[in-house]
This record gives structure tokens, C-alpha cells and sequence, in this order.
């Protein structure tokens, strides 16, 4: 087998086996935080029918208490060993069976799944596009930055790119609601629901979209601009002080094609690698991000349900605990990012030749 094949095979084999213990752990954590809280219910509801009979025998009310204890918890599936009762759960989230919500739906369906679907698309489409055009400034603007290493224009870049990275995305979009929405009036006040394609037709849904797009969009690329622009920068930086990389200047080959024939191709690998992983990340940013300016994606279903599920826990009653969307996002997050990261690896892989499986096959070929 072509090492690169070995290198696809292994790098398979661990996400594969990475998706299945993220699985199993946050199967075993909710399961665990499910089931005593219904126990603790069982309990509540146990002692309180205790009080409202009479018993002869204060051990007739202990055998009493200890069978209803045990009738329901074999009516609530809570019989048996928790071990396999988390085995089924990943399982179920392995095949993306989420369940159902309590409270929300879209489009007439209570489906974690389905509501999932509906709201991941929005988080991908802003987080995305954000990625790609910082990773594209960052990089263009890395390579001139790069070639005058220790100028007056290196030192303000430098500089700027350092403050506008240590800015949280939250702060600067607070700001610009700030500004450009209630000061200037030119952005709209923030509102997660868009009009309906059948009442404005395609171009006013992608008008709105556009518009209600264009704060956030703005506001995560101004932040992690600087980041990425810093790191294509010394990443071409230390391209340039390569000894072939001088001895091609030396040769008299042109500025042109050292930069983009030479110390281009060189330093694609980890550029390449630092963007995707910059796509990946930017996920993140959803939880915060998509609050400050209520866009209707993945990280504002999340508050969402996280609010529910805490007033059921402050005031049981007046909401509903939503364990199983909160389960649906966490794993939909993280398989995201895992994918991405083994997207990551094979494109590094087939970047940089020098990668191999790991350091057992290359002793192994010794």
C-alpha cells in the first residue's frame, strides 16, 4: 500500500475513532445528569404519595416506597445498568437520532435533527464567508508585509494586526450595534426572523439576508484579520531567510517568481492548514457572536435552549429542560470540527510531501 494510501487510512481510522469516544462521553455525561434528575423526581413524587396514605406499619410505607421507586423507574427506562443505557444513547447520536424538542419547532417539526438542520446552515454561510475573506486578506497582504520585514510599514502593520486580534468579537460587536445601529441608523435592529421567500420572492430574501449579514460579517473579519495577517506574515518570513530562497535572488531570478514560484509553494502547507483551521474555529465564534447580533444560527439556538433548560432548573414548571437539542448541538459542534480537522490533514498531507503516516512506517521502510 502508497504510504499516502497508509497516511489516508490512519488518518480515517482516528477520526472515525475520535467521533466515536466524543460520542460515548457526551452520551455518558447527559445520561448521567438525566437520570438523577428523574430519579431525584421519582423520590420527590414517591415520598409525597407516602404522605398522603396511611400506613399501619412503618414498614409497610418503607416496602410501599421501595416498590413504586422501582415501578417507576422501569416505566421511565431507568432499570438496569446506566452502562448500556449510554451505549444506546451514542448510538443514537452516532446515526443522528436526536429525538424530539419540547418547545421548539421549524416548519411544523419537533425534530432535533430537522431543527438543526434548519439553523447550522445560517452559522456555516456568516462563520464561512468571514473565514475565507480575512484568510485571503491575511494572506495577500502577509506576502507584502513579509518581503519589507523591519520597515516603517511591517511595524504598523504588525501592530495593528496585534491590537485588532486581542479584541473580543462580543466587545467589537457590542460597538458596532453601537454605532451603526443606534447612532448612525444604518444597520437594522437586530432580529433573528427573516421574511418569508414566498412573500418577498428570492432576491428580497437574499437582500435581507445580505443586509442582516453585513454587521456580523464585518465585525469577525476586522477582529480576526489581524490574527491571520500576523501568521502568514512569519510564516513568509522565515520562508524568505531560507538559504535557497537567497541563493535564487543571488542567481538573479526575478522578485516575482521568488515570492510566488518559490516561497509560495513552500510556505502553502502550514498557510494552507492555518486557514482552513481558521474556517474551522470561526465555528466558535457562533456562541457569542450570533447572541450580540441575534442571527439565526447555531450558536443562537443554543442560548436558546441553554436559557429554557435553566429557568426548568430555577423554576420547575414555567419551562422545560431541552437535554436533548442541547445534546444535538454539542455533537453536530464538535463532529464539525473533527471533520474539519481531518479535511486539515489530508490537504496538509498532500501539500507537503515530507508528511508520512508516522514514525513507525518510515522505521518500518529502514
Amino acid at each position: 500500500m502508497p504510504a499516502s494510501w497508509k497516511y489516508f487510512s490512519v488518518r480515517t481510522l482516528n477520526m472515525l475513532l475520535t467521533i466515536f469516544i466524543i460520542a460515548i462521553v457526551i452520551s455518558a455525561i447527559f445520561t448521567t445528569i438525566r437520570e438523577e434528575d428523574q430519579i431525584e423526581a421519582i423520590h420527590r413524587q414517591v415520598l409525597a404519595e407516602i404522605e398522603n396514605r396511611d400506613f399501619d406499619e412503618p414498614y409497610e410505607a418503607y416496602r410501599y416506597r421501595e416498590r413504586r421507586i422501582n415501578e417507576l423507574k422501569e416505566k421511565n427506562d431507568l432499570d438496569g445498568p446506566r452502562i448500556k443505557r449510554v451505549f444506546y444513547n451514542a448510538r443514537d447520536l452516532l446515526t443522528l437520532d436526536l429525538g424530539e424538542t419540547n418547545r421548539f419547532t421549524v416548519r411544523g417539526s419537533n425534530q432535533v435533527s430537522t431543527i438543526i438542520m434548519h439553523y447550522l446552515p445560517y452559522t456555516i454561510l456568516l462563520f464561512t464567508s468571514a473565514a475565507v475573506i480575512y484568510s485571503l486578506l491575511a494572506i495577500s497582504l502577509g506576502l507584502k508585509v513579509a518581503q519589507k520585514d523591519g520597515s516603517n510599514l511591517d511595524k504598523i502593520v504588525t501592530t495593528l494586526s496585534a491590537t485588532s486580534s486581542s479584541v473580543p468579537v462580543w466587545w467589537a460587536g457590542m460597538i458596532f450595534l453601537l454605532i451603526f445601529t443606534y447612532m448612525l441608523g444604518w444597520y437594522p435592529r437586530p432580529d433573528p426572523i427573516f421574511p418569508s421567500v414566498h412573500k418577498v420572492g428570492y432576491l428580497g430574501y437574499l437582500r435581507e439576508l445580505l443586509i442582516k449579514m453585513s454587521l456580523p460579517l464585518l465585525t469577525v473579519v476586522l477582529v480576526k484579520f489581524g490574527g491571520r495577517l500576523l501568521i502568514s506574515r512569519n510564516i513568509v518570513a522565515r520562508v524568505l531567510d531560507d538559504d535557497y530562497i537567497m541563493a535564487a535572488r543571488a542567481k538573479g531570478v526575478p522578485e516575482k517568481k521568488v515570492i510566488y514560484g518559490h516561497t509560495l509553494k513552500t510556505a502553502a502547507p502550514p498557510i494552507v492548514t492555518t486557514a482552513i483551521l481558521a474556517i474551522i474555529t470561526s465555528l466558535g465564534g457562533a456562541l457569542i457572536a450570533e447572541v450580540i447580533f441575534q442571527w439565526p444560527g447555531i450558536g443562537y439556538l443554543l442560548r436558546r435552549s441553554l436559557y429554557e433548560s435553566a429557568r426548568y432548573l430555577m423554576e420547575p414548571g414555567t419551562s422545560v429542560f431541552e437535554e436533548r437539542l442541547i445534546i444535538g448541538i454539542t455533537f453536530v459542534l464538535v463532529l464539525v470540527s473533527v471533520i474539519g480537522l481531518y479535511i486539515t490533514d489530508i490537504i496538509y498531507g498532500l501539500l507537503d510531501p515530507r508528511v508520512e503516516v508516522g514514525s513507525k512506517f518510515s522505521r518500518g521502510k529502514n
